[in-house]
């Protein structure tokens, strides 16, 4: 794994340390939306579409957040490009739209172009981040700035940053919802705390040559993160798909040198998944599914507690 050395430490040791506090930075993220949840449950009721503006993990996070407003506040919503928002000129009227800008650093400059670009448009603005005093957090209410709550990130790759991001959408999306976000907050962190403690959990893909990540629904953002992540450790391209996208046609790209690594959150998921290890393992691939279903044709499963 990739991370920012220190002196003697070991590969891998900062990232290892920072997924391994993420249940209870999760709990906090979770908390300091729980500090908020009439007002962001005010702007979001009244909202007719929501915006999700993102790059990179909170790109990935925005993806997740666009499923969970559509699915629990019962709203459109889209991740859309920031630099298209900031720089296209056509952002027209906005009234009646929520943009939530994501950023752990805050200081993103496309993202703020495209913030700023919201509010000139009339819309509503809220900021979910990492670094409360940032230049992003400062263009919104403190009633609608919510904050990671993941401490300092060392590793390269994002990982307590960007699941504390999630918490923070799913709680701003469920804020209308006050049982269900009281049921999200008392039970993730601890269904997080017993997946990092299995080691049946673990599984290896160092003999493939090109990775592949895909999801459906919720998966999706898992899919684009997992890519992300094998990216920044490995320094080589990996590709992510929406699972039904890679079967209409990219399955045909893979061989003996791919691992296909497929996640899945539901029915419809696991049975998209299921099609998708099939049709790769026929074509020569290692296969690995993760979700709670209790088996898969893949070369290996990882099975997750359902949430």
């Amino acid at each position: 794994m990739s991370t920012i050395q220190h002196g003697s430490t070991s590969p891998g040791q900062w990232m290892r340390s920072e997924i391994a506090e993420q249940p209870a930075r999760v709990a906090a993220a979770f908390a300091a939306v729980q500090d908020h949840v009439l007002p962001l449950a005010s702007v979001v009721r009244d909202a007719h579409q929501v915006l999700l503006l993102g790059r990179g993990s909170s790109r990935s996070a925005s993806t997740y957040a666009a499923e969970a407003f559509r699915s629990f506040a019962c709203v459109p919503a889209y991740s859309v490009s920031p630099a298209q928002l900031a720089w296209s000129g056509t952002a027209g009227d906005l009234g009646g739209t929520v943009a939530i800008a994501v950023s752990q650093s805050g200081e993103s400059t496309e993202i703020i172009a495209a913030a700023r670009q919201v509010l000139k448009s009339g819309g509503n603005l809220i900021v979910v981040t990492n670094s409360a005093d940032s230049t992003l957090a400062g263009l919104a209410p403190a009633e609608r700035t919510v904050v990671f709550h993941a401490g300092r990130e060392v590793a390269v790759p994002a990982t307590k940053s960007f699941t504390t991001s999630l918490a923070c959408l799913l709680g701003i999306a469920t804020a209308g919802q006050p049982a269900a976000l009281r049921e999200a907050a008392a039970g993730i962190p601890d269904l997080m705390q017993r997946v990092l403690t299995d080691e049946a959990i673990r599984f290896d893909v160092a003999g493939a040559r090109n990775l592949i990540c895909a999801g459906e629904g919720y998966a999706e953002s898992v899919g684009e993160e997992g890519a992300i992540k094998f990216r920044e450790t490995l320094c080589r391209p990996v590709t992510s798909f929406e699972t039904s996208e890679f079967l209409h046609g990219s399955i045909n790209s893979v061989d003996a040198d791919t691992a296909v690594i497929v996640v899945a959150t539901n029915a419809l998921g696991s049975h998209l998944s299921d099609q998708a290890v099939v049709g790769a393992a026929e074509r020569g691939a290692s296969t690995v599914s993760i979700g709670s279903a209790e088996s898969s044709p893949a070369g290996r499963h990882v099975r997750l507690p359902a949430a």
